[in-house]
């Protein structure tokens, strides 16, 4: 073995490690002169070299990684340099793909997993980061960074109780410690409302460093959920100045803005034209800017820029809807219902005792009004919210992907029925009614019904073209990739008019209820809805000041105000940009106004 080679690698380690990366493509360079075709050191030194690029030269950096994988791709350490190259470059979907491969080759290596598990929190995948982390926490492996991404992630797939939980036990009775860590349990007491807590908080952390973007962001987040106009204002202006480029950070400012200077409207408008910014950042911006203008009454900008953002948004995920991707989709989720469906005429459920909770899931759409509906519904006595309680559905709808027997489908079934009510006691969600919000719920409702017997469904309709806007001029997830298409929207909203017939046709306990006519009405309609699942009725329900609770949703604004029909639909304002789609979704609307006079 060559010691020279040896020691040029070596000191490329060194050099690298210490932050001269200048110094490590050099040595880099020069042993792979050295070296004799063929020689397993090879890949090593390119991949070193690429890393050292990545900042300086990044085409030439991955082309160094990606050689490095292709002489020896079963090596993780050379997948794990590529993995993260790749997310440094915001190329999520191919950082995931190669540090998947790494954490395969290297059997879960914790250096492997904490980058993985990053990876999957950036994409929004979080129920897989639970999956991820859970085994490596449970058998006691885990680092305190694996616990810190653990609880993130518990966090954003729903279960807030057992991140606190989790990290009430990680950090002992001293607490938090770290600045971040003070945050983190901040957002998590935001989150269940535990308001006290959260203001106790973050006042702390604004003392120490009153410059701390992220504890201002989340100031700003509590002060609009308490109405707190003169606290909202103040770290909103406090945001605007120290906010910079962060463009999560500006989108919240423009949010509860009224009106934008010339320079800060300069600021993100800049910061929405920078091509090598990450695009669900720049996403998020533009969605704010754009309903900023909608608020305005500039509807034209406002659609311009809606339409922008969405064509880069859905080019960057790599889930552009065009017509053929589109038939792809609907014909997807169509064979979803129907092994759904087949599924829950054959299983068995867990028996009705009467002794657990009802359950009210509302189902309908995203942007339907649920959330109001879901706030109106947990004001009842015995009645209590969930918010969107998503911990059921993927182990649901994973099912339905699968080809697995009958009997494993059974037996998960009960497993999921003992660990949702033992979730639900940990949350202490002890009422006898729990209302839940999961709009993809209607895809797996008859096996939902079989985990909860004493499940009651709600079919939330509203205006398609509305619901549709709505949704394009907001900034959704990945999982609702049709929110970048109007008539993506309309073609998942056809599928839900065939979910509500295989349902209704299977027996469920499926009430229909329409929002538009709920706002022109509330307290008619509410009391016809709350009569239809057989719950009391008070007209106060509908005072927003008995219902202040927070909403993690788009809706949390609009579930805190007085309810109001508008007179003509939003979507009028807006259908000279898009008549086909409009057109369209109006076919929609018609179709679900004759489910909706048939049933009410």
């Amino acid at each position: 073995m060559n010691d020279a080679v040896e020691k040029l690698l070596n000191s490329a380690v060194e050099a690298l490690q210490s932050g001269n990366p200048a110094i490590c493509i050099s040595l880099t360079s020069q042993a792979l002169q050295d070296l004799a075709p063929g020689d397993r050191r090879i890949p090593e030194a390119l991949s070193l070299r690429g890393t050292a690029r990545l900042p300086l030269d990044a085409p030439l950096a991955m082309q160094d990684l990606q050689q490095a994988v292709q002489l020896d791709p079963q090596e993780p350490q050379f997948l794990t340099a590529l993995g993260q190259a790749f997310s440094s470059l915001g190329m999520l979907n191919e950082a995931e793909a190669a540090l998947r491969q790494a954490w395969q080759f290297s059997k879960g290596h914790p250096v492997v997993t904490s980058g993985l598990a990053r990876v999957l929190l950036h994409r929004g995948k979080a129920f897989d980061a639970v999956q991820l982390l859970g085994p490596l926490v449970e058998k006691g492996n885990a680092n305190s960074g694996h616990i810190r991404q653990f609880a993130e992630a518990l966090f954003r797939s729903g279960d807030i109780y057992g991140a606190r939980d989790l990290l009430g036990q990680f950090f002992g009775p001293d607490g938090p410690q770290t600045p971040e860590d003070r945050l983190q349990l901040a957002r998590i007491d935001l989150a269940v409302r535990d308001y006290g807590s959260a203001e106790k908080g973050l006042k702390a952390l604004l003392k120490s460093d009153p410059d701390s973007v992220p504890a201002l962001m989340s100031a700003v987040r509590l002060a609009d959920w308490k109405n707190d106009e003169a606290g909202l204002k103040g770290f909103t202006e406090r945001l605007a100045n120290l906010c910079g480029d962060r463009a999560d950070a500006l989108s919240l400012v423009i949010e509860h803005s009224r009106e934008l200077s010339a320079s800060l409207l300069q600021r993100a408008e800049k910061l929405l034209a920078e091509p090598s910014r990450m695009a669900e950042e720049q996403a998020t911006l533009g969605f704010a800017l754009a309903l900023y203008f909608d608020r305005k009454g500039d509807f034209e900008r406002a659609f311009k820029i809606a339409q922008q953002t969405n064509e880069r948004l859905a080019l960057h995920r790599r889930a552009v809807q065009s017509p053929e991707k589109r038939a792809e989709i609907k014909a997807e989720m169509l064979a979803q219902l129907k092994r759904a469906s087949e599924l829950t005429k054959m299983v068995q459920g867990v028996a009705d005792t009467g002794a657990l909770s009802e359950f009210i899931y509302l189902i309908g759409a995203p942007r339907t009004g649920s959330s109001l509906i879901q706030s109106i519904l947990a004001a009842g006595r015995g009645i209590e919210s969930v918010g969107e309680r998503t911990s059921l559905y993927p182990y649901l709808m994973d099912v339905v992907s699968r080809d697995i027997g009958v009997p494993a489908i059974e037996r998960l079934i009960m497993d999921l029925a003992k660990a949702d009510h033992a979730g639900l006691e940990r949350e202490r969600k002890t009422a006898n009614v729990i209302v839940d919000k999961t709009p993809h719920h209607i895809f797996a409702a008859g096996l939902l019904q079989k985990v909860n017997p004493r499940s009651k469904f709600v079919h939330v309709f509203r205006d398609a073209g509305d619901v549709a806007l709505s949704m394009f001029l907001r900034p959704f997830s990945e999982y609702f990739a049709e929110a970048t298409s109007l008539d993506a929207v309309a073609d998942m909203l056809e599928v839900r008019l065939t979910a509500h017939q295989l349902w209704s046709e299977a027996g469920l306990p499926l009430t229909v209820f329409s929002y538009d006519r709920f706002v022109s009405a509330p307290q008619k309609q509410g009391e016809r809805l709350f009569g239809a699942l057989g719950l009391a009725w008070k007209e106060t329900y509908l005072d927003p000041r008995v219902r202040p609770e927070a909403v993690q949703t788009f809706s949390s604004r609009q579930v805190r105000q007085a309810i109001t029909a508008k007179k003509a639909p939003h979507w009028a304002s807006y259908e000279s940009f898009a008549p086909d789609a409009f057109a369209r979704l109006a076919e929609v609307s018609a179709a679900q106004n004759a489910i909706i006079d048939t049933k009410v």
